[in-house]
């Protein structure tokens, strides 16, 4: 996920990919389908209660 999320934004921030390493398998499937469409990041890590 990092690295799609790096190819397609640039570099993540400390914060950013503190919270991939955290996050839950449902999150990544989430941000992972969002990272098809997402015009930012911001897209990409929008609200996921998971």
């Amino acid at each position: 996920m990092q690295r799609q999320l790096t190819r397609r934004f640039g570099e993540l921030s400390a914060a950013q990919q503190a919270r991939l390493a955290a996050a839950t398998p449902a999150q990544l499937e989430t941000w992972g389908d969002r990272v098809l469409d997402a015009a930012s990041l911001d897209e990409v890590f929008g609200d996921t209660r998971h």
